[in-house]
């Protein structure tokens, strides 16, 4: 009984591999049709190139046979001639094939880097943070080059290989039927052999790409935190970790190239046994006076041409396990539609708000029913400056992450302006609301291209303005480049004081509705803090602000505080209310 389950599930998963494959190649294709007419053209020219390759065997048995043994000087002259001229024009349709299929790869590559990077970028928010980068990145370049391989080097390249067996068998079989099938008593073992190298291939591979990710995930960790490893002097441990992570991928390649090695020879060994066969029984015909000494030389030459499209299929083989591979670790982003932030509904005209919002009973867990967020209500009104304070876990950043949409409640609503948000364009919302946050993501550029977000149309009136509210724009004088000055590696050149003056300055210039810090204080020091506070004070007044503090020294001054604890709402007041309650709020700020 049980090992008939275990068939039944091996059949099962074949099917489904089957079935994965098939849809592969079809979103693949997909890629690739634009070009068809220059894959056809690639086409045509292979079937010359076979037509030149098959005919050169052929001229080699008319030379020996009808003019070396005939001592015909002149006719072997005018073979030798055809036989350089299609040599000659081989190399030209080669050079031209390649070429075709070199330019479909780029453009095909092209393209499905975009559609990968696109998907990526509009993904939800909380997939993308359950991703490590470094897979990722792996998913962008090193996938997506496996991919193009099929493209320049495997599709097409079976149709060539396809065509030239076909046309060795039928060029031997026309010569000399006999002899062909002695040739042919190889076909059934290699098509054995084939089989049993597609069911370790294909796993040997899937392996590699996987290693692949993890190696690349831990360089982009280490990398990113080599502050922290040269602080607590983290050589040795983690450069063991990398040797652990480095030889299972070492392993992993090893495995992929023991499963060729072992195929290769078979396939090496299986050419010898044919080449005997065919020498043994032509020797044999030929001492029977049955077979022409040219008609041997030909077969042999056929032989070994038969068996070139065979170990070029393998090697090609090889290729397309190693393409499908990383095809099915791009195919959930370039082939599964629905559910990324693309899909939302596209923004129709201008929209603007007043900035009233409201969380009626929302409900919000990460995970299960963990909850975050438990029936959390309160109303924010148009113009007003409120704060959020609360212990750490207390579901501070939750209520702006979902307020933006980067998750969505799983009981209650959001309103804006009396709108449900999931209602919203995705686009319009996230215009209306402009968010600092706490860690400042600055991009390779200027300061002028991390305020616009490298947005051209915004001009320089507006990039001033919103640097002087900012209280920034005194600091940028004094640079010699002002504005052009680069801000290094996620803005390694800047202090993490003037990077959080940026990002305001970046909120400022894009003009929403609705401005949200999310403990955009916490690591700066008070002097920055002070020019934070000001800039504060002067946006209150032109618009609805929303401040996630842990200093709460940042938020005294709002219209209203709301107090989350355990992930309710505590209390609510202003700050002199809230002291006076000697509730959470009062023990948060005697603690400070």
């Amino acid at each position: 009984m049980a090992m008939y389950y275990r068939g039944r599930e091996y059949d099962s998963e074949a099917m489904r591999q089957m079935s994965l494959d098939r849809r592969l190649l079809r979103v693949l294709w997909a890629f690739a049709e634009p070009f068809r007419h220059l894959l056809a053209l690639a086409l045509v020219l292979m079937l010359l190139a076979a037509a030149a390759d098959l005919w050169r065997p052929y001229l080699m048995k008319v030379a020996i046979d009808d003019y070396i043994a005939e001592f015909n000087p002149d006719g072997l002259r005018r073979v030798v001639y055809l036989y350089a001229a299609s040599l000659v024009f081989s190399a030209a349709v080669s050079y031209a094939e390649t070429f075709v299929l070199q330019y479909i790869g780029q453009q095909v590559i092209y393209n499905i880097r975009a559609k990968v990077f696109q998907k990526l970028i509009y993904r939800r928010f909380g997939e993308m943070e359950s991703q490590p980068v470094g897979r990722m990145v792996t998913r962008v370049t090193n996938d997506t080059d496996a991919v193009k391989e099929l493209y320049t080097d495997v599709l097409v390249a079976f149709a060539s290989d396809i065509i030239i067996l076909s046309g060795i068998v039928v060029v031997m079989l026309s010569i000399n039927w006999r002899l062909a099938l002695v040739a042919f008593t190889i076909i059934p073992p290699m098509f054995l052999l084939t089989i049993l190298y597609q069911r370790f291939a294909r796993e040997a591979y899937r392996r590699v790409r996987e290693k692949t990710a993890v190696i690349n995930t831990y360089l982009q960790e280490s990398l990113n935190g080599i502050g922290v490893i040269k602080a607590f002097w983290r050589f040795e441990r983690t450069a063991g970790e990398y040797r652990a992570i480095n030889k299972e991928y070492m392993a992993a390649g090893l495995r992929e190239m023991r499963t060729f090695a072992i195929f290769r020879p078979f396939v090496d060994l299986l050419h010898v046994v044919a080449t005997v066969a065919v020498l043994s029984y032509g020797g044999w015909e030929y001492a029977a006076g049955a077979l022409e000494v040219g008609v041997v030389v030909a077969f042999l030459r056929y032989v070994e041409k038969f068996f070139w499209p065979i170990k070029d299929i393998s090697e090609k083989y090889s290729l397309l396990q190693s393409a499908l591979a990383a095809a099915e670790r791009i195919y959930e982003l370039i082939a599964a539609g629905g559910g990324g932030e693309e899909d939302q509904p596209p923004a129709t005209g201008h929209q603007s708000f007043r900035g009233h919002i409201r969380f009626e009973n929302v409900w919000f867990a990460y995970k299960d029913e963990d909850w975050v967020l438990q029936d959390v209500s309160f109303t924010i009104n148009a113009g007003e400056f409120v704060g959020i304070a609360g212990p750490s876990g207390s579901g501070k950043t939750t209520v702006i992450s979902l307020l933006l949409r980067f998750y969505e409640p799983q009981k209650g609503a959001i309103f804006l302006d009396g709108q449900n948000i999931q209602t919203i364009p995705l686009s319009v919302l996230r215009h209306q609301i402009g968010v600092v946050f706490q860690d400042v993501h600055l991009f390779r550029g200027t300061i002028r291209d991390n305020i616009t977000l490298f947005d051209q149309s915004i001009p320089a009136e507006r990039i001033m303005a919103a640097a002087t509210t900012a209280n920034l724009d005194a600091f940028v004088r004094e640079l010699p480049q002002k504005y052009e000055t680069p801000v290094g590696y996620h803005g390694a050149l800047l202090s993490s004081g003037q990077r959080q003056l940026i990002s305001l300055a970046r909120v400022l210039a894009w003009r929403s509705s609705i401005l949200i810090l999310d403990e955009a204080t916490s690591s700066i020091d008070s002097a920055t803090e002070a020019l934070i506070q000001t800039a504060l004070e002067r946006i209150a007044k032109t618009r609805t602000m929303l401040v996630v503090a842990h200093r709460l020294s940042t938020i005294q001054h709002a219209d209203r505080i709301i107090v989350l604890s355990k992930g309710r709402v505590a209390e609510q007041g202003t700050h002199k209310e809230l002291i006076s309650c000697q509730g959470v709020y009062q023990r948060l700020y005697s603690s400070q």
